[in-house]
């Protein structure tokens, strides 16, 4: 059959990144449209990007490509295909056998292949990454059920679980980097930007967001604005998202008709304005969650599927929402119960604070940062502040961190704040830098300390931008901002710290002196 290749109009010298991503009725929209934020965020950094996405019913190819990017299609595939033994629970979503997924991916990227394949996609597991292999450098996937095995370089969860690393443990090479949690959720540039405008909600609510899902099939929507209209004393004023598609919406359309209060909006643009406008929301689980928190709206979410069921239970533990229940067993009578309990109790202005103290936007930078990290990577170095405290306590009790140190006993919070604390009020004795990436994603630390006429430096890189020779620069760039201060610079390795002992000798650093513990490299 004749198939559309995108290996053809690849960019001589530009870097490149295959996204492998499907939506469908079945599906959503949820996974291509967090992959586009990251595309737009990566063609920012002058990375090419192209799609390939099977043309299901509910397919999003034309909205990919409206927003500038190449989409490899392929062909809806009209044959059952029996589950096959060891299959993805959602093996049925990709419409075809993953061996004819992968041979018509290998297709599409041709022989010149790519940097990154970006996997997202619950009926792709490690068989189809392993046969991609010969197509990429380097794969990552996108996943959030931790249910099958994958082989893959990164693997990136946003959602929020106390487990995160454990859930993971046994499924993904050792070696692959694990970016978890809501720090990385594919947030679209415009959160974190009217992030800055965003104030904590308190009092009674005044304007209320419904938002389920452009579909909505399972009339969540219609029920909420059934919740609000029977409101004693009326609805307050709401903004309810949801397609002309769903089957609710001319019902819906009619329920709010001559009713000032409450406005129905088909597809919009961008939901961020919406989420910033309001004061409470009524929606999904999901990735929704992540835009609520970034602009600190409180939510009463109803959860639409089982994967959605355990992130609202822990979301709602830490009191950062009010879960409600699954879709199956809400009705209106208890959406309107749960408003009227706000609207009576008012907002805790913490209620906000705790959201944004958990999403900040810039999850998609981040990302980004790690897919281009690299030798050659610019970087930037600033002097570690208080409010870095938290990062670098992190950074200091990783494993990994731990096993290359000489005490390798994880260090407790209050004694990591009475220490970092001192450096910070010692200039004259501390240099405490923290190097960041152009678009300020911290990649690591760098200290000197004072040791009596000359300075010793230790350093460690953020266990995500581990493997990828980012060391060096980031050690290049602190001993220029230490600059003329450093006479003698000395720095202690383990013998079996071979990285370190490379990145050293790599900036002139001659061996001063060893023993079975530990190397000591100067430079003068």
């Amino acid at each position: 059959m004749a198939f559309p290749s995108i290996a053809g109009t690849m960019m001589q010298g530009a870097r490149q990144v295959v996204i492998r991503a499907d939506a469908s009725r079945s599906i959503g929209t949820g996974h291509v449209m967090r992959c586009l934020t990251l595309a737009r965020i990566l063609r920012g950094h002058n990375v090419l990007v192209r799609f390939v996405c099977r043309e299901h019913e509910g397919h999003l190819c034309d909205l990919v490509e409206a927003a500038g990017f190449e989409v490899a299609r392929l062909a809806k595939d009209s044959t059952d295909h029996e589950p096959y033994p060891g299959a993805p629970a959602h093996a049925a979503w990709l419409g075809t056998s993953w061996e004819d997924d992968a041979w018509l991916t290998e297709a599409a990227i041709g022989v010149q292949g790519a940097d990154w394949i970006i996997v997202d996609h619950y009926a792709l597991d490690a068989r189809w990454q392993r046969r991609l292999r010969g197509r990429t450098r380097r794969i990552m996937v996108i996943d959030d059920l931790a249910d099958r095995e994958h082989d893959c370089d990164v693997l990136l969860d946003q959602n929020f679980f106390a487990d995160g690393r454990d859930r993971y443990c046994g499924i993904v090479p050792e070696h692959a980097t694990l970016l978890l949690g809501p720090s990385y959720s594919l947030l679209a540039p415009d959160y974190e930007v009217l992030r800055r405008r965003t104030s904590p909600r308190q009092g009674a609510p005044e304007k209320i967001l419904v938002s389920f899902g452009g579909a909505d099939h399972q009339g969540l929507t219609r029920r909420a604005v059934e919740a609000l209209l029977s409101l004693e004393g009326g609805p307050p004023s709401a903004d309810v998202i949801l397609s002309s598609a769903a089957a609710d919406f001319a019902a819906i359309r009619e329920m709010v008709a001559g009713n000032e209060a409450i406005r129905l909006h088909d597809r919009v643009a961008s939901l961020a304005p919406f989420v910033l406008n309001a004061d409470l929301a009524i929606g999904a689980g999901g990735a929704t969650h992540w835009e609520r928190m970034c602009l600190g709206l409180p939510a009463l979410v109803i959860t639409m599927a089982e994967n959605q069921r355990q992130i609202a239970r822990q979301l709602a533990d830490q009191n950062l929402i009010r879960w409600l229940g699954d879709a199956a067993h809400v009705s209106s009578a208890n959406i309107r119960d749960a408003v009227e309990a706000v609207m009576r109790e008012g907002l805790d202005p913490l209620w906000s604070s705790r959201c944004m103290a958990l999403v900040d936007g810039l999850g998609a930078q981040r990302v980004a940062a790690v897919l281009g990290a690299g030798p050659a990577m610019d970087v930037s170095v600033r002097h570690a502040e208080l409010s870095d405290e938290g990062l670098l306590l992190e950074w200091a009790n990783d494993p990994l961190t731990r096993a290359n140190g000489y005490n390798p006993a994880a260090i407790k919070p209050e004694d990591h704040a009475r220490w970092f604390r001192a450096r910070l009020r010692n200039p004259l004795g501390c240099r405490l830098f923290i190097v960041e990436t152009i678009g300020s994603v911290p990649v690591g630390q760098v200290r000197f300390d004072d040791r009596g006429g000359e300075w010793e430096v230790s350093y460690s890189v953020a266990p995500e931008f581990r493997g990828r020779g980012v060391g060096r620069p980031m050690m290049e760039a602190a001993l220029r901002e230490l600059g003329y201060e450093a006479s003698t610079i000395i720095g202690q390795v383990k013998p079996g710290n071979v990285a370190s002992r490379r990145i050293f000798e790599a900036l002139g650093f001659m061996l001063r002196s060893s023993d079975p513990t530990r190397l000591v490299f100067e430079r003068r």
